[in-house]
């Protein structure tokens, strides 16, 4: 009984994995297919995004959750991979269940034998791997092959291409590419694709009479209270006199905060405050000052661009000097700051910090733009991969020729088999790619495999082709981060020899269960 209780579990476990990869697998590759998402609110959206399909599905199964759990922290990590990592995943399930089931081999044993054999791979991945830079042309074929499946992807990995050689080795830090803190991408549906040397906010300055454009700008970043007096405050005063005073107080505190603001210099100020009180709008509109509401997301990138300092305080303005800060080093600074009034849009240009880029991407439709925006992020963040940890040979080749090498790992015991469940893993991606363009894929797997290292199949000719000849380039990382996270997927489901619910622990349960 239970045994039977064990393999019911399994089954269940499994066939939620396998239902959660079903959905993703014939999106891999350059021929996958698109899926249509249809929200609850019946908005509708086409995308073959692995991550962008998985966080749509309203899952039900606690282990079809887990997946879409790691395959957003895969996205999160890496950037890329997620529905390598499902497929690998369903695979490393499918044939650990065959084991357990049929072969009589306990899971302990299996996730052994997956452990090591995972590790080893990615040992025999690095190994494989080549050195690129950003001037290389192999930057160019690792994001033309990450956005060879999206929408527009030729013409999106020209437009990453020219960002990330724009803002080139300033995106560094301690060593390693950064592209989040140096490449900004913005969609506008009005607006045709662009890469701007320099911040564009999607913004309009607070109010039409205030300058339009600002040169020689001093910016200062505010983060503090601009709403003096809340009306509420005012509603709930009682007397005439009280809401008099109060009234006066706001006008005069407004202006005490504007005075501050314009003493130190500044021409420009950048409102990142929830509210801003119209006293104080009037008042900057009077001094001619160019102001525009920002986001917390965006604080980041400008400080860092203009080496504004954010001001949380009106204290911070009046002790500057006291605390031996001078109120220079609260502005950062920029060649020009505008409003582009049709578009919509606020250009900072020539900031005196660390460079940074903003990628616009355009789109017919908000849908189009947002599927296009998702894919240009792909590419900065296979690129990053790429130049930080290295690149492997493209299309499923990489894991194909390392399979011998880990068959070769000799374990102990049982967990030995435990391999042959990393192996099917390591052979599904070229099987799944070469299936979604049409193809029998076990028999092109198989020519592949009899063809030399770093071989994969040409999906227009079905013909063994040199993928690093072709330009055909995976990042590294990529790989062994979805490697990993289908291993770690896989582990959890095969150890699991009961589903419980709350129910099943309660004291009148456990009691039946004796009898």
């Amino acid at each position: 009984m239970a045994e039977s209780i064990e393999f019911n579990a399994l089954e269940s476990n499994a066939n939620a994995v396998t239902a959660v990869a079903d959905t993703v697998r014939t999106t891999l590759g350059p021929k996958g297919l698109d899926k249509l998402l249809i929200d609850q609110a019946m908005n509708r959206h086409i995308s073959n995004d692995g991550v962008t399909i998985l966080l749509s599905l309203r899952a039900i199964h606690p282990v079809a959750r887990m997946i879409v759990e790691i395959a957003e922290r895969q996205e999160q990590l890496v950037g890329d991979g997620t529905t390598t990592a499902v497929v690998m995943a369903a695979e490393m399930i499918k044939e650990g269940k065959r084991l357990v089931k049929e072969l009589g081999v306990h899971p302990t044993k299996v996730v052994e034998g997956i452990d090591s054999g995972v590790k080893h791979a990615c040992i025999l991945l690095r190994e494989e791997t080549r050195v690129i830079g950003i001037s290389d042309i192999g930057l160019e074929q690792v994001v033309r092959t990450s956005l060879s499946s999206k929408l527009d992807g030729l013409k999106l990995s020209k437009l990453v291409i020219s960002a990330l050689r724009t803002v080139g080795d300033n995106a560094r830090y301690n060593g390693l590419y950064d592209f989040d803190k140096s490449i900004m991408v913005i969609r506008r549906t009005n607006m045709d694709d662009a890469v701007v040397n320099g911040i564009v906010l999607e913004r309009k300055k607070v109010d039409p009479e205030m300058p339009t454009e600002v040169k020689g700008a001093k910016i200062i970043i505010v983060k503090m209270d601009l709403k003096p007096v809340k009306e509420s405050w005012l509603k709930e005063g009682s007397k005439y006199d009280e809401i008099l005073n109060m009234e006066k107080d706001r006008v005069s505190k407004s202006k005490e905060i504007v005075d501050k603001l314009v003493s130190t210099g500044a021409n420009t100020i950048l409102i990142a405050s929830t509210e801003v009180d119209q006293v104080i709008e009037d008042l900057l509109v009077a001094r001619k000052i160019f102001a525009v509401r920002i986001s917390t997301e965006e604080i980041e990138y400008v400080s860092r661009y203009t080496k504004a300092k954010p001001i949380r305080m009106v204290e911070e303005l009046s002790s500057a000097g006291k605390l031996g800060e001078s109120k220079d080093q609260l502005l950062g600074y920029a060649d020009v700051v505008r409003e582009d009034e049709e578009n919509e849009v606020v250009y900072i240009e020539n900031g005196a910090g660390k460079n940074i880029v903003t990628m616009i991407v355009s789109g017919t439709t908000k849908e189009t733009s947002l599927e296009r925006w998702r894919a240009a992020i792909d590419g900065v963040n296979a690129a990053e991969a790429a130049l930080n940890e290295g690149v492997v040979a493209g299309g499923g080749s990489a894991e194909l020729h390392v399979i011998d090498k880990v068959k070769k790992l000799r374990l102990k015991g049982l967990e030995q088999v435990g391999l042959e469940v990393v192996v099917s893993a390591l052979e599904s991606i070229m099987r799944q790619i070469l299936t979604n363009a049409g193809y029998n894929g076990l028999e092109k797997v198989m020519a592949a495999k009899a063809s030399p290292s770093g071989f994969g199949i040409d999906i227009d000719s079905g013909e063994p082709v040199d993928m690093w000849k072709r330009g055909i380039l995976d990042p590294l990382k990529v790989k062994t981060m979805a490697l990993e996270a289908a291993a770690e997927i896989s582990k959890s489901v095969l150890r699991i020899d009961r589903n419980l619910a709350a129910e099943d622990l309660s004291p009148q349960s456990v009691s039946d269960s004796k009898r």
